[in-house]
């Protein structure tokens, strides 16, 4: 249905190009031919005009005629050349020689030979004027030209009349009409064919899609291709680049006006060896060792037509990878336990080395009573390694920091929980825990520094609750933390740790609930009730 419809929509737009095409072609070709018509119908006119005044100022001046005017007579050899004068010559209808008394001495009808001429606009050329003119005479409407005979004495002995009807000239010019409109009938056709071929052909270039889906579809791709976090180069087959989105920007370090027209050789060398032109390559080693390419050729009919190269950052591809599956906070964690252990080695290691047995004894006493108050409730009640092990990790981050952590004692965590996997467990309290301390490390003055939380799961839900004293979020913000890409915190934050929190929220079903007060700290709580599938470590 949707593929009829657009091959409607398309016939339409088409039809259209073609139709204002066609009336396009034919408006200047109407005004094109309207003027040239105008102007072979005017030369026709002068020709006419032109070829009459001629024949009737050589009659005038010939001594035939100025003699047979003298006489009173036409001989007849003049009588005859006169005839043969009117059939020779197309545009002639009438030829009249007459006395000054207008009296005819020839006329091409020989009856009208002996009669006053018929008109009345003879009268300047018997005071000596050649003229056109337009009169009625005795085969109708003529387009008259005189001239004046004049005798020896120079006086006007006569004149000569030279007309042509006008029915003549209405024939002459429906004649030249005919011709143009044939013409036009035949341009018309070939503005036709040119018009509809000329369709085709753009129908054909545009693959099918009109001009405006073409615009949408550009503006759409810009528009994806930019926000696209992958970078994108497009090449043509001399390996020149084309495209180049706003991700491959930031990856290259230079703006894409100065990007595009270069050599792609010149921005990523394959290390592998070969041209990223020249087949398919997955990860490609290139000349920049933290970014990683895949190169796409492009073909059009079995020719190489250029290449698409997707990049991708080596370093965030990692940590976002770290991200997803939770390992960067045990990791982290990890460190941070090592690191405190470590510590607390060096000074038992001091105080036995200075012969401080006794202090030694109390250190360790202290290191004990603080393993019994904030350790062994992690590993008492939080069955899951994993989870465990991000929690040690973090308490001994928070006691580095000078903040107080705290578990709370109706916290219970099994071995596999029945709501999240493992991985969505410690991206959930890696990122909530990680946030809180951030926040309260941020805050300044006196006032107290303590993350509290409480993981407790039992047949109804999963409840995972993190409070701190930190800074807090602002209440325009509240509405946003979820949101990929958005940070409350330093540019480098990337605002991924809790659009994943909320990714999973959404994904098990859960609820999540911030409330934050500016200055006074932040209190996170997430309900789990509907259990997933199998039984993830």
């Amino acid at each position: 249905m949707e593929r009829r419809r657009r091959q409607r929509g398309l016939g339409q737009i088409f039809l259209r190009l073609l139709v204002w095409t066609c009336l396009a072609w034919l408006a200047l070709l109407g005004v094109t031919l309207s003027l040239t018509l105008n102007q072979a119908l005017s030369n026709l006119t002068e020709k006419m005009e032109s070829d009459l005044t001629a024949t009737a100022a050589s009659l005038a001046g010939s001594r035939m005629v100025r003699e047979a005017l003298e006489q009173g007579r036409c001989p007849a050899a003049l009588a005859e050349y006169l005839d043969a004068l009117v059939d020779v010559t197309p545009d002639l209808d009438v030829l009249t020689v007459a006395r000054a008394d207008s009296v005819r001495i020839y006329h091409v009808v020989p009856e009208r030979i002996g009669q006053l001429f018929v008109g009345g606009d003879q009268g300047r050329a018997l005071a000596g004027e050649a003229y056109l003119s337009e009169g009625v005479g005795t085969m109708g409407r003529q387009r008259r030209a005189f001239c004046p005979v004049f005798d020896g004495n120079g006086q006007v002995a006569g004149f000569v009349m030279a007309s042509a009807t006008m029915d003549r000239i209405q024939i002459m010019r429906r004649e030249i009409v005919a011709v143009y409109l044939r013409l036009a009938a035949v341009l018309a056709l070939a503005t036709l064919a040119a018009a509809g071929g000329l369709t085709l052909l753009l129908r054909r270039l545009l693959h099918g899609f009109s001009p405006e889906e073409l615009v949408r579809t550009y503006l759409t791709q810009n528009e994806v291709l930019g926000d696209l976090d992958e970078g994108i180069i497009a090449a043509d087959s001399q390996g020149v680049v084309q495209l180049v989105n706003r991700a491959a920007e930031a990856m290259l370090g230079q703006r894409a006006e100065r990007l595009e027209g270069e050599q792609l050789d010149k921005l990523l060398r394959d290390e592998a060896g070969g041209s990223l032109l020249e087949k398919r390559r997955e990860n490609a080693r290139t000349s920049r060792p933290n970014i990683l390419c895949t190169a796409v050729p492009q073909e059009e009919g079995g020719r190489r037509t250029g290449a698409t190269l997707i990049l991708k950052d080596r370093s965030e591809a990692m940590r976002r990878a770290e991200q997803l599956n939770g390992t960067r906070h045990v990791v982290s964690a990890l460190r941070a336990n090592t690191h405190e252990f470590m510590n607390k080695l060096q000074v038992i290691s001091g105080l036995l080395q200075m012969d401080r047995t006794e202090e030694a004894k109390a250190y360790i006493g202290a290191i004990s009573a603080v393993q019994s108050k904030l350790v062994a409730p992690v590993l008492q009640h939080i069955r899951n390694a994993n989870t465990a092990a991000l929690l040690l990790g973090k308490i001994d981050h928070m006691r580095e920091l000078d903040i107080q952590p705290t578990l709370l004692a109706n916290s219970s965590l099994p071995e596999h929980s029945a709501y999240l996997s493992t991985e969505e467990l410690v991206t959930v309290v890696g990122n909530l825990l990680e946030n809180a301390i951030e926040a309260v490390d941020a805050q300044n003055g006196d006032r107290p520094r303590s993350v509290v939380a409480q993981i407790t799961e039992d047949g109804t839900g999963l409840l995972i609750i993190v409070s701190d004293t930190g800074t807090g979020i602002p209440p325009e913000d509240l509405e946003r933390i979820y949101t990929p890409g958005f940070s409350t915190k330093a540019p480098e934050g990337r605002g991924v740790g809790m659009s994943l929190v909320g990714e999973i929220v959404a994904r098990r079903g859960g609820s999540i609930e911030a409330d934050s007060e500016a200055g006074a700290g932040t209190t996170f709580t997430l309900i789990f009730n509907r259990k997933r599938g199998g039984a993830e470590g």
